[in-house]
């Protein structure tokens, strides 16, 4: 039994199953794809590096690209965290990316064979004609996934490129060789690619829709929103996605004066400041109405920003744009009171004369960005939502029969896994969609004992004494004025050495109350308190843990599971407290030592792996 908390004197217990256990992989569930960093990062502690690599690949079709780039939820999730610092599971990820992914190849191609998306990498596209507006992390991904499975799919993309952000993350943090390989992969299963074609102006969604049997739209969040002050269309004031292409897209050389203002404290604002501080300016500011504490970016981002030599201004607002001689001069902000109201609605109050004049000659704006979705059809049919977003069911589809969602456009700016997974989604949408069948991706939980089960599991030696090594970064002076990658790779010991310290969650223990004494040895010898001996009214009576008792000891028990009723079949009548007692472990907390096992003199506890299969439903 699991405990979940503890509250009004009993406990909250839930009955696992194997479903449970394989959920208690607290990376895999984080991750939009469902790539299992555990088990990567457990296979690279072996120096398995190619099974690391499969692993990594088989669910992402841009594996090495978020190797560099992904905001990694699985190491915001990570159990290890709750220790003492989360395994760097990206960092691993590029390890062994760099070992065996495109980067490594002459052939990108050669990667298709880990993916475990349905289908086949090398098949003939026979089947129906698909069209892909936008060639994104979303659109490409479903393009991926729909070629596997035999459709003809062409991508209409407005760029010269595909790709979409992908190109507008700086330079020094993704590689663009490595942004083409991939795409390069996807594109050698015979998708097609019609660049230079924006829909609407080169081709009308409506002439699409008699070509195609399918559409899914993925453009994308490439407008700007506007920050709508006082003296925002002076020269020398951008705003920050503007600025980004211009840099990163069109290779234009800006110059940006001494004094450079960003507004905003998110990601890419992150971006624009870091970009803008190598472009050589004496100084780079970041305003922003948030806090330290309260900033959206991530906190590595804003660290190695401060080490550039960024300053930063939280908790001040912009007020005006402030004019000489035409052009910007500096910023007038006002501190902020607070940010968010007492139901956390972005809500901002300011201090009453609390202005103040930040010089620049350059203003950046960072606060967002929207879709631009002006090419669908006007009328009945597509709904629209704030941004420009477009609204979708559940599996991705608009109100219009054959239309399909997929990215930024649907969700809003977010991180490129989750494009990644709303492109799996789609696609598997669209192939139920032409097949008429519902076609669904069905993950089971299988069990096996580790090595001969019961006792040999064991976890490396001191594990739980290995910090945390993040990459290395090139020194600030080395990387504030040039765009060279700032982030280097491990080392081969390094790595080995971080996946060492993975709890490994997959391996749980299993407690046959059969064989079960009750000596409490497995409790005294848990150094993390996992376990714990909990007479069965001390548990709150869920339905489904009433259930258990009443199959294990063969009772009924009543609505308020205080004690067992006389029943029909002849059943006792006794106490709950005087069945027994139940081991409650708190998986949260388990660090998978297996000294419960080794301990157990009646070996009533195994140590078993607990994994997924997965099958695909209506195919």
């Amino acid at each position: 039994m699991n405990l979940i908390s503890s509250g009004n004197h009993k406990y909250n217990i839930e009955v696992p199953g194997v479903e449970y256990f394989a959920q208690e992989v607290e990376c895999r569930n984080a991750c939009p794809v469902g790539t299992d960093g555990g088990a990567y990062v457990q296979a690279i502690a072996n120096q398995e590096y190619e099974k690391a690599y499969a692993i990594a690949r088989g669910p992402n079709p841009f594996a090495s690209i978020c190797g560099w780039v992904c905001n990694a939820p699985c190491e915001s999730a990570c159990n290890k965290g709750n220790v003492d610092r989360p395994i760097a599971i990206r960092a691993l990820k590029r390890f062994v990316t760099e070992k065996y992914g495109v980067e490594t190849l002459k052939d990108p191609s050669g990667t298709l064979k880990y993916s475990t998306a349905p289908g086949k990498p090398y098949g003939i596209n026979t089947g129906e004609k698909i069209a892909i507006i936008g060639g994104g992390a979303g659109g490409l991904t479903a393009a991926h996934d729909l070629a596997r499975l035999g459709y003809q799919v062409t991508v209409f993309e407005a760029n010269r490129f595909l790709g979409g952000m992908f190109y507008l993350v700086p330079e020094y943090r993704l590689p663009r060789p490595l942004v083409r390989a991939e795409i390069e992969a996807i594109m050698s299963m015979g998708v097609e690619a019609r660049l230079n074609t924006r829909v609407g102006k080169d081709i009308s969604f409506e002439e699409i829709q008699k070509d195609f049997k399918a559409i899914i739209v993925g453009v994308g969040c490439w407008l700007p929103r506007s920050l709508n002050i006082e003296g925002h269309t002076l020269p020398g004031f951008m705003e920050g996605l503007n600025f980004l292409k211009r840099v990163y897209i069109d290779h234009e050389k800006i110059n940006l004066g001494e004094k450079v203002v960003i507004i905003g404290g998110g990601n890419v604002a992150m971006d624009v400041c870091r970009t803008a501080v190598r472009l050589g300016p004496k100084e780079v500011h970041v305003v922003c109405l948030e806090s330290w504490k309260e900033m959206p970016a991530d906190p590595m981002e804003i660290e190695d920003s401060v080490d550039e030599g960024i300053l930063f201004h939280p908790s001040n607002g912009p007020k005006r744009a402030v004019e000489k001689n035409g052009v910007v001069s500096g910023l007038e902000v006002t501190k902020v009171k607070s940010v968010f109201d007492d139901q956390r609605r972005f809500n901002p109050q300011f201090f009453e004369n609390s202005e103040w004049v930040l010089e620049a000659d350059t203003i950046i704006a960072s606060i967002g960005q929207a879709s631009d979705v002006s090419f669908l059809p006007q009328g009945p049919g597509f709904r629209i939502g704030r941004g420009g977003t477009l609204i979708v069911n559940p599996d991705m589809s608009t109100n219009v029969p054959g239309v399909y969602g997929v990215g930024d456009v649907v969700t809003g700016p977010r991180i490129f896994i989750e494009a990644i997974a709303g492109g799996q989604k789609a696609a598997m949408a669209v192939h139920s969609y032409l097949t008429g069948k519902n076609i669904e991706i069905l993950k089971k939980g299988v069990s096996t004992l580790v090595g001969d089960g019961i006792r040999d599991h064991q976890m490396p030696k001191d594990w739980t004494r290995i910090p945390r090594q993040n990459p290395a970064l090139l020194v600030p002076s080395l990387r504030a004025n040039n765009f060279n990658l700032a982030e280097l790779s491990y080392v081969e010991k390094t790595a080995v050495e971080e996946g060492t310290r993975c709890l490994k969650c997959h391996i749980n223990p299993i407690f046959n109350g059969d064989l079960c004494i009750l000596c409490g040895g497995c409790v005294d010898i848990c150094p993390e308190y996992a376990l714990k001996m909990v007479p069965l009214d001390q548990m709150e009576p869920t339905p489904v843990l009433q259930k258990a008792i009443e199959n294990y000891y063969d009772v009924s028990l009543n609505g308020a599971g205080a004690s067992a009723k006389n029943a029909a079949d002849g059943k006792p009548d006794v106490k709950l407290s005087k069945l027994g007692t139940a081991m409650i472990w708190d998986g949260n907390v388990c660090i998978r030592c297996g000294y419960c096992a080794r301990r157990c003199p009646t070996q009533a506890i195994t140590m078993e792996h607990l994994e997924y299969t997965q099958e695909v439903k209506g195919s």
